[in-house]
């Protein structure tokens, strides 16, 4: 915070921006948040962009000051293109950004009113640049641009994938409520062929149990027959689901299964182009070497956080995965610790899901994952232990990367950890 609060000087001109995305509003202002011109548009184009410049040109020779800082809130996508303009601007020496959540609850310090408008949010970003509560804004480029738009992609899929399976999970609640029950991966390769051809207990019944079984045991490639069957048509005879409107909700199932299929397709085009391009990192020899850690972790990790180089320590990262952990303490209360969430969620699913992986197939992640939730004391509850297993396996990856070193299973968990580990296990 100091540190930032050095880099705004009486010479510091401070540019602060409203985004939309047709127009934007712009203060600009002293080091002391008096306005030198008066609050104005600028047009989401290159005429206004070049406006913007030319102003700050003319403030900067008027005023006799040497440093322009230009800062906006990075949220949503309205400000990239704002962004790269002013990042690749040789008249503008730092670009920076602020939070929302900071704008928002600053908002009336000065006039103790709550009202918004894009001219106010111009003046507070402002000085919240002025006061060093600020970020450096990072815009990934090259590969590192790459991986973090097929990141993003990947994520939009994602979430469709979850809202057609949601829906898909809807309509059989309604019509064949105990399905789930005997099928509990949905979308497995028997599940959806018998919700393809067979998705209601009517036609379970029709069908009759011999005949599904040999139905199941093809679709299954032999792997299930007649005890998945009976399981199958008894709760098809016992169902209370709904009996009208089947022709529709069979329709329904239909598209819902093609758009899952889509969806599929899509991911996998996109995740094996993520792969492509973790390979021109190099990186990924690394983290690869280490159990757990597939292409796809890699590539999600490395286009969250971008070029590691730009990162001093292992803690950065776990700072902007909002894994840092806060304290609410006051007087003789101490509060209890948690993370603070306050940072990018990708990066934080990622992290978790390495935590998973690992614990699954790394042995030297199972043995602190086992020691976490037995120690004798602080010990950690599940989702607390993966958390913390994937925390490690960060900053293995972080290690590996900075120092370009495949995984070493004898340095994994340290010697203080192996004693920790080895002492509960005697016991």
């Amino acid at each position: 915070m100091q540190d930032k609060i050095l880099r705004i000087t009486p010479t510091t001109l401070i540019v602060g921006i409203d985004v939309a995305k047709k127009e934007h509003w712009c203060r600009i202002t002293d080091y002391r948040g008096v306005d030198l011109v008066k609050p104005f548009k600028i047009n989401n184009n290159i005429n206004g962009f070049e406006g913007l410049i030319r102003k700050i040109i003319t403030c900067k020779e008027k005023n006799k000051l040497n440093k322009v800082i230009a800062g906006m809130e990075p949220s949503g996508h309205y400000w990239k293109a704002l962004g790269w303009y002013l990042k690749l601007n040789e008249n503008i020496e730092e670009l920076v950004g602020v939070n929302p959540y900071h704008v928002k609850q600053s908002k009336e310090l000065d006039d103790n009113s709550p009202t918004k408008s894009d001219k106010k949010d111009a003046q507070v970003i402002a000085r919240l640049i002025r006061d060093g509560r600020f970020f450096d804004m990072y815009l990934p480029e090259d590969i590192y641009a790459e991986l973090r738009i097929l990141t993003n992609t990947r994520s939009q899929y994602l979430k469709k994938e979850k809202s057609a399976k949601c829906a898909l999970i809807a309509v059989l609640d309604e019509y064949f409520p105990e399905y789930e029950k005997v099928f509990k991966n949905l979308l497995g390769k028997t599940s959806i062929y018998m919700l393809k051809n067979y998705p209601f207990p009517k036609d379970i019944i029709n069908l009759g149990l011999e005949k599904l079984a040999k139905k199941i045991y093809s679709a299954s490639n032999g792997k299930e027959g007649i005890k998945r069957a009976k399981t199958l048509y008894d709760a098809a005879l016992n169902s209370v689901g709904v009996r009208e409107g089947i022709e529709s909700a069979r329709l329904k199932i239909e598209c819902l299964l093609d758009e899952i299929e889509f969806i599929h397709k899509k991911l996998e085009k996109i995740e094996k182009a993520m792969e492509e391009k973790m390979k021109e990192t190099e990186l990924n020899e690394y983290f690869e070497s280490m159990k757990g850690i597939g292409p796809i972790i890699s590539a999600v990790f490395i286009g969250e956080i971008g070029d590691i180089s730009r990162f001093d320590n292992w803690k950065q990262i776990r700072k902007l995965a909002g894994l840092n952990l806060s304290e609410q303490s006051s007087g003789q209360h101490k509060g209890k610790t948690k993370v603070t969430k306050r940072g990018r969620p990708m990066l934080r699913n990622i992290l978790y899901l390495a935590g998973v992986t690992s614990v699954r197939h790394n042995p030297e992640m199972r043995q602190l994952y086992y020691y976490l939730m037995n120690r004798p004391s602080n010990r950690l509850a599940k989702n607390q232990a993966l958390v913390a297993v994937g925390l490690k396996v960060m900053r293995i990856m972080f290690y590996m990367a900075k120092n370009k070193e495949k995984y070493n299973p004898k340095k994994a968990l340290g010697e203080v950890r192996l004693k920790q580990i080895q002492k509960l296990l005697a016991a």
